[in-house]
């Protein structure tokens, strides 16, 4: 039988197909295969087809047509429904399979989803693409999605998931040329923590790498990808690198200084396919092969693993009858079906923060309501947000659900008038272009100005119904953008107030706003033109008219997607926009009966809000039925039932760094954090009362590879049906690591009838309970206790159990005698890691800092090696107090070389501590002679 009947006919075993087309392919056409954009080999099969494409929340075709469209990821994860996001997922399967049918099979089944970041800090600008701030929440969500979207074939796969991006991707500003610092415990506790279900339980066949570096090494060379992806959790699929990232290696990061290295590093290390232009994906790797980089066998087993997913997917077979997914119903796409799905999804990603009052739920027969707000009228997209059928503004839902009652609805924004310090007034002409006119027409003039915070502005023409761009060749505005949504947002406009209520304007990009020779408004080197703001209709004004003549208000607030923090911008800080403050406080001012709905992208510091407003709503953007959902949730006919994911602080101040990833050190997320928490992790009202009773826990001793049963009952005290999000906590006591407040290690979603009472069991595995011995660098059960904690958040838990004694490793101190990498410390103050000997982590200061050891067991001569690098100083101390050194060396040494110190005996066990001054270092151990 010839080669092309075994690789297409599916009589034959994956590997005897793949053998046989990997022994015809030239090492040429497997080069084609390299790139995201793979092209055809027609003699053997293969078809043209490109890796990659967007299913955040839905599957997204960048030319535009209809896909149903969920709440965005951190809407999703607020459901904290392990079943309801299987379900999601297989729908996204489905939907991308029709996709890839209404693509000519071209694209679209190799989607780069879900997000498994861990969203430590809320100031991050992609906050609402991932799963929230624990690993286990995140891990259990994000492995349910990616078992519907690859579907239960055992062989066939619907849609191959890739996780992205992996890993320490937590800061935009960056991103592209810095690397992160993450120790040991931090690694391997918190953030890979949350990739793991997804390869060892969730099997995705894919992964995206991050930009940034961690420990100094740029994430698409990492040893991780192998030694604990593919090695350690099992994964069988193909890994590609994130969009552009080899050419940032280069250009940005600066790793290596031709694309030939960083490709050939990359390959060797685990990416089998890059995400960049296929001439320069091609043209390094023919480069590398020539200079001898690489060996053809490098490109044999990336290769190897791009085309045994793609044989998963149908690619090659000649016929599909077997592949249960080759012909999903063209009819499924935006189906009734799946819009049912998404509004199920959107109730329960709701989060009802506060209702004091009981304010909550509003009565039907409500006589008049003011809808008021810039998140009310609108369903903004963010980035990774497809095109959906149709959406339900807030407004809409709201005038749906009560079609007899008088709504009224303004958004709060001013409209102006803008005029040049020389009198012009700025006027939309018959092209449409913003021009500095003599005469006055007000309609033609007025702009609504949406203030966005951060002094960025959006401004739009009623006139024309569009946003003011900048032109891109002209560089000039024109009233012609339906939609605020690029890579680059051309509409959005500085507004710097100047001296005698004059402003200055600057573009999106930071060039000058002015008035050319012609009259056009435009940007240029020139000296920045001076503008008067004339207010012609007041937005607030308005809103506190409208809600005085109302009997309640809702005001809609939150951010634009593609402003103030998105892809390539964190946030400054986590406020409302000032402006959305003075709204808010104006209308509760107006009439008490408020209630805010926040739709936002990620947590804000509501804190005057919390004390004065009766009840506050939280919902993510993205849903084309966020409007029914908000609704129903107003009126009671659905029971909030969505959980924060994320901790909601209350100061920006008191918050670390953004790139300080140490979770411990820097008290971030619920496990660590203390003063300063707004709304706890896991939050969440609904309109019923449930009662948690009888916590039994078994057995009394916590072992090794042992299940711990959890038995308790839970009762619904109201007469309306509720869905409960039972959270399970631990704490633990008299351990030698320190270890969180509280940890999440289960939940459920329980459904309850009215007065309905249902007894519970959940298992817990000893495994949850473990920590990282950064001694051994190995999880081990550690001596102490622990206490299990059942409850609705993670500050309101009712029943609690004793303290049980883990029956786990005793660990009095450590020793020395074996080569230790000092990344391995026990504590840290001012250091760093980065790439050491061997592309190892080791410890770094530009200044000065310290390292320490504790419990150090005294070795029998007391000289210790120390493996160092750089020009200054090592100071060894047995307390932190640091008044005499053991030991002091003045080192200077630009490779890497052992440093003998002699320290002073001593007896039992000490801390020790290295302090060092401009200087890197590898290891320690005792010398033995």
């Amino acid at each position: 039988m010839n080669r092309l009947a075994i690789i297409q006919s599916t009589k034959y075993s994956l590997e005897q197909r793949l053998k046989t087309l990997m022994e015809a392919l030239t090492l040429d056409e497997k080069i084609t295969l390299l790139s995201t954009s793979q092209s055809a080999v027609p003699r053997l099969g293969i078809k043209e087809y490109a890796v990659g494409g967007e299913a955040a929340h839905g599957v997204v075709d960048r030319e535009g047509s209809k896909t149903s469209v969920f709440p965005q990821p951190i809407g999703l994860s607020q459901t904290w429904n392990k079943q309801l996001l299987y379900q999601v997922g297989s729908m996204i399967g489905d939907e991308a399979r029709i996709f890839y049918q209404l693509k000519n099979e071209k694209t679209g089944l190799t989607l780069w989803a879900p997000t498994i970041d861990m969203e430590r800090d809320p100031r991050w600008g992609r906050t609402e693409e991932a799963y929230g701030e624990d690993p286990h929440l995140t891990g259990e969500l994000s492995k349910e999605l990616i078992k519907g979207m690859q579907g239960e074939d055992p062989f066939y796969v619907k849609l191959v998931a890739a996780p992205k991006h992996f890993y320490g991707n937590n800061n935009e500003v960056g991103r592209e040329s810095t690397s992160n610092s993450i120790d040991l415990r931090n690694r391997r506790e918190y953030y890979l923590k949350a990739f793991e279900p997804a390869f060892k339980e969730g099997k995705a066949l894919s992964m995206m790498t991050a930009y940034n570096g961690v420990n100094g090494i740029p994430c698409m060379q990492i040893n991780e990808i192998e030694e604990i992806v593919r090695k350690e959790w099992g994964m069988d699929g193909f890994i590609v690198s994130d969009g552009g990232a080899l050419t940032l290696n280069v250009e940005e990061y600066k790793y290596y200084p031709t694309y030939e290295e960083a490709l050939a590093d990359a390959l060797k290390k685990g990416i089998d396919c890059f995400v960049d232009r296929k001439k320069v994906v091609e043209d390094a790797a023919k480069r590398a092969l020539d200079k001898q980089l690489i060996q053809p066998e490098d490109i044999d087993r990336a290769v190897n693993r791009i085309l045994k997913v793609r044989f998963r997917l149908g690619h090659f077979d000649e016929n599909n009858h077997k592949n249960p997914y080759s012909s999903v119903d063209l009819d499924k796409m935006c189906s009734v079906e799946h819009q049912k799905l998404v509004r199920e999804a959107t109730d329960e990603s709701i989060v009802l923060l506060t209702n004091n009052q009981s304010l909550l739920p509003l009565s039907k027969e409500i006589k008049d309501i003011a809808i008021i707000g810039p998140t009310a009228n609108h369903i903004y997209r963010d980035w990774y947000t497809g095109y959906p059928p149709y959406t339900i503004t807030p407004l809409a839902g709201i005038q749906n659900y009560l079609p007899d009652t008088k709504i009224s609805f303004c958004d709060g924004f001013d409209r102006v008038i803008w005029r040049t310090k020389g009198g012009k007034t700025l006027t939309i002409n018959e092209k449409k272009e913003w021009m500095a006119l003599g005469k006055n027409e007000p309609k033609k003039a007025m702009i609504v100005d949406e203030d966005w915070g951060g002094n960025w502005h959006l401004f739009k023409s009623p006139v024309t119904g569009k946003y003011l761009t900048l032109h891109e060749s002209a560089d000039s505005f024109i009233a012609t953008k339906e939609e605020v949504f690029d890579w680059f947002n051309r509409e959005k406009v500085k507004v710097n107030l100047k001296t005698n209520a004059y402003y200055q304007l600057e573009s999106w990009n930071g060039e000058n706003i002015s008035i050319d020779k012609e009259g056009r408004v435009n940007t240029s080197e020139q000296d920045p033109s001076q503008f008067e703001r004339i207010v012609i209709e007041n937005g607030i004004d308005q809103a506190v008219e409208m809600a005085k003549n109302s009997e309640v208000a809702v005001v809609c607030v939150g951010n634009h997607p593609m402003i103030n923090g998105k892809e390539t911008e964190d946030r400054k800080n986590i406020n409302l926009a000032d402006y959305q403050q003075e709204l808010i406080r104006a209308v509760y001012q107006a009439n008490p009966n408020m209630i805010l709905v926040v739709i936002s992208s990620y947590p804000y510091a509501l804190n005057w809000e919390k004390e004065h407003i009766p009840a506050i709503i939280y919902s993510s953007h993205g849903s084309q039925e966020l409007g029914n959902s908000l609704a129903a949730t107003l009126f009671g006919e659905n029971n909030p039932s969505g959980k924060l994911s994320m901790t909601w602080y209350k100061n920006n101040d008191l918050l670390p760094s953004i790139l300080n990833y140490d979770i411990r050190k820097g008290k971030s997320t619920y496990q660590y954090a203390e003063d300063n928490v707004l709304f706890p992790f896991g939050h969440g009202l609904h309109y019923a009362e449930v009662s948690y009773h009888n916590l039994q826990t078994e057995p009394a001793i916590i072992s090794n590879d042992q299940p711990i049963k959890l038995s308790f009952t839970i009762r619904n005290e109201s007469n309306i049906p509720v869905k409960e999000v039972v959270q399970i906590y631990v704490r633990f006591t008299e351990t030698y690591y320190e270890r969180p407040n509280k940890l999440l290690v289960g939940f459920e979603k329980v459904v309850l009838l009215p007065k309905e009472e249902k007894s519970m069991t959940i298992s817990i595995h000893s495994d949850q309970l473990h920590v990282f011995d950064v001694r051994k660098e190995q999880y081990i059960l550690e001596k102490g206790f622990v206490q299990f904690l059942v409850g609705s958040s993670s500050e309101e838990l009712f029943i609690r159990s004793d303290l049980y004694p883990m029956k786990g490793e005793e660990i009095t101190g450590r020793s020395l005698d074996g080569l230790t990498p000092t990344e391995n410390y026990d504590a840290y103050d001012n250091v760093y890691l980065t790439k050491g000997e061997e592309e190892k982590p080791c410890v770094t200061t530009d200044n000065e800092g310290w390292i320490m050891f504790r419990n150090v067991e005294a070795s029998d001569n007391n000289q210790i090696t120390i493996r160092a690098k750089g020009s200054g100083v090592l100071k060894i101390y047995d307390n932190e107090k640091m008044l005499e050194p053991l030991c002091s060396k003045e080192i200077d040494t630009k490779t890497w070389n052992d440093v003998n110190c002699v320290l002073k005996p001593w007896q039992d066990k000490k801390d020790i501590y290295l302090w060092i001054e401009k200087l890197k270092l590898q290891s320690i151990q005792w010398k033995r002679g």
